[in-house]
């Protein structure tokens, strides 16, 4: 643990990246699907005909949609499909729409959540290293104690109980650590995940700003 680099968090990370997100991905062409659907439903209202016959003149079907005997058109009521089977095509269209209303409900509901994952992320992440800051400093002040306490030993000033004393209390402080620093790794591999897969950075000596790489910095080496 002594030799591990903290990763850091560049500042000023845009929201974009959270399109990289699967979910998030999954969810916009399901209601780019949805989308679609409607449009295709819609386009059965559009009949597809030649609008001119011989010479220029205006096509059979183009006529017929008016005045043939199917009549499909009738403006004094409303638009009845082609052959259209009744209101089929309007029961499409709002099957199509219903679809598209729960597939636009999960895309903002995933983006939502994307948010929400990052900010705890964030949140985790900074309150561990706060925490492992407080450590180091806690370590230090041990490992001076545990030096002192056997120098104080080896000069016949005191007992070997002072020392395993202070070992013990150094031990405890560097297995907290330890367990802070798992804690902070995870955070940042949630991080990470709900980013959909994180950032590019340069990771040659890319540290958190402000600190040093190695957490042995703590030491002063």
């Amino acid at each position: 643990i002594e030799e591990l680099t903290l990763p850091a968090v560049p500042a000023a990370l845009p929201s974009d990246l959270l399109n990289n997100r699967p979910d998030i991905r999954q969810a916009e062409q399901a209601l780019i699907a949805a989308n679609a659907r409607i449009g295709v439903a819609r386009a059965q209202y559009f009949p597809t005909i030649s609008l001119t016959g011989l010479f220029g003149y205006a096509s059979t079907d183009l006529s017929n949609l008016f005045t043939g005997p199917a009549n499909i058109w009738n403006f004094a009521a409303p638009v009845t499909a082609p052959i259209f089977t009744g209101g089929v095509i309007r029961g499409q269209i709002k099957s199509a729409e219903a679809i598209q209303q729960q597939a636009l409900w999960r895309y903002q509901q995933n983006i939502q959540v994307a948010f929400r994952e990052v900010e705890d992320a964030l949140i985790d992440q900074g309150r561990s290293r706060e925490q492992l800051a407080i450590q180091s400093r806690q370590i230090e002040s041990l490992r001076n104690y545990a030096r002192i306490a056997r120098l104080r030993f080896d000069n016949g000033y005191t007992s070997y109980i002072e020392v395993l004393d202070a070992e013990r209390s150094l031990f405890t402080a560097e297995l907290s650590q330890a367990q802070t620093m798992g804690i902070l790794f995870q955070a940042l591999v949630n991080l990470y995940k709900a980013m959909g897969g994180g950032w590019i950075v340069n990771a040659d000596g890319m540290t958190e700003e402000g600190t040093d790489s190695p957490i042995s910095a703590r030491t002063g080496n």
